[in-house]
């Protein structure tokens, strides 16, 4: 497996429950381990409480604010935030800002990615 550098916006994009999602690096691209992608999620978008089957998943907000939940615990975030959420456990978000929220996420081992690839959604248009 060789390193790789990407151009901002560069990776493959994808439109995944409202959001638009570039993968950065896939889990092909880690030996599974990994995946990061960047997410753009429009205002006013709510992620119903879901659980990550043996993945844990983590944001670091770039942009806008986000407000979730994980169990019993609620955090917001705003850029330069970070929030891990553990595998197994019920999480959700809803994003709060005025505009667009942006994310770096990062998931292991790699399963989100594999699950947007094979949707094969069309990325949204969302405003900066």
């Amino acid at each position: 497996m060789a390193g790789f550098a990407l151009e901002p916006g560069a990776g493959p994009a994808y439109g995944f429950h409202g959001s638009a999602v570039v993968i950065k690096a896939s889990g092909s691209d880690t030996a599974g381990q990994l995946s990061v992608m960047e997410s753009a999620y429009p205002a006013g978008l709510s992620v119903h409480g879901h659980i990550h089957v043996d993945e844990d998943e983590m944001f670091y907000v770039l942009a806008g604010e986000i407000s979730g939940f994980c169990e019993g615990s609620t955090w917001t975030a705003t850029a330069g935030s970070f929030v891990f959420v553990p595998r197994n456990h019920l999480h959700g978000f809803t994003v709060t800002g005025q505009g667009t929220a942006r994310a770096l996420v990062i998931t292991g081992p790699a399963q989100l990615d594999s699950q947007i690839i094979a949707r094969a959604e069309s990325p949204p248009a969302i405003p900066d």
